[in-house]
């Protein structure tokens, strides 16, 4: 705490970079159905509550919409913004964890989950964005303006506001064409004369609220004496790459340099061993970056099962050729016309990009 204490934004960044922040979400709140649903019919499946799915909600009544919209608008007036902490109980979820390593030849596992990842989630926080039809360029009005309240005059690209051309910028980089850092959340991939440095934040979610300071607390949880980041948030992933951009630029030397900032940012030998970067790795071929590693569970809210306590559940994977095919291109960074990833994932936009396009390019041939 004492290091965080030391790098926290000053009081006076904070007030200047929230004011951005909430000019920016009054400007582009707006109630948009025909955005509305787009966005309910990409989560339908997904809770909006315990027990309520996205695709429950009626579309067709439109009282429901504009009192929520309102209530939205009203929560980035008066709460959001305010410096008090979110204090409204959270509701609760679990995402598997499995600790079990992919074996070669073995096509069957049996999988004990002995840890989860939390997730937290309320309408009051987790919705805002239902009403941003123009997120991408919230995005970039607060992002852009970040980096000149922070002065950091180096070549920065995250997908919040550029969306592919992260894997385009990576791939120059990765030849020595261009120094780069590309950001998203707690992870910083920092390319400067064709070397590598991933930097991981440590424990991140509970590292935003004191690096951004209290002006930030309104969508942070307070307990222990910290303030914590929910998973589910509205502003999470602004909110931890703005972190990440403070401390990047402020400890500059430092990181530049390559040097870890223990317990804040520390660099991950594995991701820089194969130039790891939002999927894929780069140190084959920068021009046909590939798949790396393999899971053996995804969180995919449409194929989710509910194991009863003390039960096991069998599941099977079925591919057809095409699908298997794509999957062994994507290792050697390939589609199934021999080209590159690269031509597919850059041009995504960033209101597009969602995270897992990778994935959806290999299973379903598109994106």
């Amino acid at each position: 705490m004492s290091l965080l204490r030391t790098i926290s934004l000053p009081v006076k960044l904070q007030e200047e970079l929230i004011s951005i922040k909430k000019n920016a979400m009054m400007k582009h709140l707006k109630l948009d159905m025909n955005y509305v649903r787009k966005y309910i019919k990409e989560r339908e499946k997904r809770a909006v509550l315990p027990g309520l799915k996205w695709g429950q909600l009626d579309l067709e009544d439109s009282s429901l919409w504009s009192e929520w919209y309102n209530t939205i608008r009203e929560y980035a007036e008066n709460y959001y913004f305010s410096g008090n902490h979110f204090d409204t109980p959270l509701y609760f979820g679990g995402r598997q964890r499995e600790s079990q390593q992919v074996e070669v030849d073995k096509d069957h596992y049996d999988l004990e989950v002995e840890r989860t990842r939390v997730v937290q989630f309320h309408p009051a926080v987790t919705s805002p964005l239902l009403f941003m039809p123009d997120k991408a360029k919230f995005y970039d009005e607060v992002i852009t303006r970040a980096l000149d309240v922070f002065d950091f005059n180096k070549h920065f690209i995250t997908p919040l506001r550029d969306g592919g051309e992260c894997y385009g910028a990576m791939s120059e980089a990765m030849k020595g064409n261009e120094d780069v850092i590309i950001m998203l959340g707690d992870d910083a991939n920092i390319v400067k004369d064709g070397t590598h440095y991933a930097f991981d934040g440590v424990n991140w979610e509970s590292q935003v609220g004191t690096i951004l300071g209290p002006a930030f607390h309104g969508t942070k949880t307070h307990f222990g004496g910290v303030s914590h980041i929910p998973s589910g948030v509205w502003d999470t992933s602004l909110d931890g790459t703005l972190a990440n951009m403070w401390c990047v630029s402020h400890l500059d030397e430092q990181i530049s340099r390559g040097e870890n900032v223990p317990g804040i940012l520390e660099r991950s030998e594995e991701d820089e061993k194969c130039n790891f970067m939002l999927g894929l790795r780069y140190s084959d071929d920068p021009d046909y970056p590939r798949l790396q590693g393999l899971k053996l569970s995804v969180d995919k809210p449409d194929a989710s099962r509910i194991v009863p306590a003390g039960r096991n559940v069998e599941t099977v994977s079925k591919y057809d050729e095409d699908t298997i095919m794509r999957w062994y291109l994507g290792y050697h960074g390939t589609n199934m016309d021999g080209d590159s990833l690269l031509d597919f994932l850059t041009p995504i936009a960033p209101e597009d990009f969602k995270g897992g396009e990778v994935a959806n390019l290999i299973e379903k041939g598109e994106l």
